[in-house]
């Protein structure tokens, strides 16, 4: 399909971007936390790859500064401050990224997790809000007075010349790693046809090995345990109004795409409710039942059937904090099956599902605080902890 490349710039990739850096930076902190710590080749893998990302960075935030920024200083002169903003941020994500790769260099040699917890943690303080406002107030300018063709122009110049194959094709598997499917769409469909099946599946399978080892991804395993928390910026009634219908999980879940009460009118202990899930071009439905319902707290689980014979325990809790209101969601499987290894080939993003969770919790908190595009990523700081996260 042809591109209108005299459209207002299409600034998705800035999303994907910075997702995929939110992403990471929460596997890192998840293995670095974790009751085990990461055994020795993991240890080796996790610190090249915060490496490699904190170069990506640094790199990112020069292509602003030198093909982004200055342009829409001088197309949006009300936009001064906020580029200024921009800047002032850039400065200090430059010393916490600096802190992070002399950390991550020395966790490579031997194990000193706690200092580089502590450096990303730091990092994460400075990069996060910088990340959201970016999205928040600065892409909405640049479409505003930049085309889709200028935009393509700059991301060329300054973010796709100059790099090998091998630097392209590691930099899009990155960015796909367990994206939704239109974002997944989006980075592949700047790829024409055939080096688009090279990035597939010729640099496919080594990417995912060294995923495999950084994140401690087993092969043909789904994720059986995980929680992870926001906090977002609306009401605790607001929020507890959309948690408790399990009928409007089809308005923030990445995956449930509706539900549908089975004999019940409303969420109680015993109720069933039927939900429909979509995952690429699979479809399928699962029986679910209330567990529990208390004020700020809902438990459910799926329901065992011939087809599915396993189930899984998922809760949502929301708790009113200073900054607004604290969603955590937790799940997990509380009855196994031998089809799990079919579930993991056909399902891959069960494999490790915190970051796609966590962005469910983000658009619940945009749905409560009534934001005209819930679907959006918005993530803010978030905390997060997986177990047994496998691939």
């Amino acid at each position: 399909m042809a591109v209108d490349l005299d459209a207002p710039a299409d600034t998705n990739m800035m999303r994907i971007v910075h997702a995929a850096l939110r992403r990471d930076l929460e596997r890192a902190r998840t293995a670095l936390t974790a009751a085990s710590p990461p055994a020795e080749h993991q240890r080796i893998a996790l610190a090249r790859h915060l490496g490699w990302m904190m170069a990506f960075l640094e790199a990112h935030h020069r292509s602003e500064d030198e093909g982004l920024y200055p342009p829409i200083h001088e197309r949006a002169p009300d936009a001064a401050v906020l580029l200024c903003d921009m800047a002032r941020d850039h400065a200090s994500v430059a010393g916490a990224v600096a802190a992070v790769e002399t950390t991550a260099h020395r966790y490579e040699e031997c194990d000193d997790r706690e200092a580089l917890i502590a450096a990303l943690d730091g990092l994460r303080d400075v990069l996060l809000p910088h990340l959201q406002r970016e999205e928040d107030e600065l892409m909405p300018v640049v479409s505003r007075v930049m085309t889709t063709g200028e935009w393509n122009a700059i991301e060329q110049a300054h973010n796709l010349a100059g790099k090998s194959k091998a630097q392209l094709a590691r930099e899009g598997h990155w960015l796909i790693d367990g994206a939704s499917p239109d974002d997944r769409a989006r980075v592949l469909g700047l790829v024409p046809l055939v080096p688009r099946l090279i990035l597939l599946y010729g640099f496919g399978p080594s990417y995912r090995r060294h995923q495999r080892t950084c994140w401690n991804m087993r092969r043909h395993h789904v994720q059986h345990e995980g929680s992870t928390s926001v906090v977002v910026e609306a009401d605790l009634d607001a929020v507890w109004d959309i948690v408790r219908d399990p009928t409007r999980v089809g308005e923030w879940s990445h995956e449930c795409v509706g539900a549908e009460w089975v004999g019940a009118t409303g969420a109680h202990p015993g109720a069933r409710f039927r939900g429909r899930n979509r995952q690429g071009l699979l479809r399928w439905g699962r029986l679910c039942e209330v567990v529990r319902i208390e004020p700020g707290e809902l438990v459910w689980r799926t329901v065992p059937t011939r087809l599915y014979p396993d189930s899984t325990e998922w809760a949502i809790r929301v708790d009113r904090v200073d900054a607004g209101t604290r969603i955590e969601q937790s799940f997990r499987v509380v009855k196994g099956t031998w089809l799990e290894p079919v579930y993991a080939r056909l399902l891959p993003a069960h494999h490790e599902r915190t970051a796609a969770l966590t962005n469910d919790l983000e658009r619940i908190g945009a749905l409560a605080a009534g934001r005209r595009d819930p679907r959006a990523s918005i993530t803010r700081r978030t905390e997060g902890a997986s177990r047994d996260a496998v691939a």
